[in-house]
């Protein structure tokens, strides 16, 4: 007498086979990944930022806004665009930029229209 193999046997795999050849993932390799995934967001949040040292200027050498803020600092009553540019020698957009980012951080204050003073 011939056993007849079982039929889930037979449906498994065919299944299987049909999953293989569509590449569509399985339950386990899906759980798999899951735990690869696990495992990277543990040694993500395990491994805490190191903070950057913060560039440290090269001596001899001012930043351009260091540069304005000691020639409007030289001028305690105050300086004026014309003033700064001259000393300077920076062009026009260049210095509005520095004076506007000196200004937003509190560095300088605006005494008149073109005209800066120390904070």
């Amino acid at each position: 007498m011939v056993e007849k193999p079982e039929q889930g046997t037979n449906w498994e795999s065919f299944i299987k086979m049909l999953l293989s050849r569509l590449d569509i993932p399985t339950k386990e390799d899906i759980a798999f990944l899951n735990t690869r995934l696990d495992r990277l967001e543990q040694l993500f949040y395990e491994r805490k930022p190191e903070k950057s040292p913060s560039p440290k200027p090269v001596q001899g050498r001012k930043n351009a806004s260091s540069i304005v803020l000691e020639m409007i600092d030289n001028h305690p009553k105050g300086a004026d665009f014309k003033k700064i540019q001259a000393a300077t020698g920076f062009n026009e957009k260049k210095l509005r930029n520095i004076i506007f980012r000196l200004y937003k951080l509190k560095r300088i204050k605006r005494i008149k229209r073109g005209s800066y003073q120390k904070a």
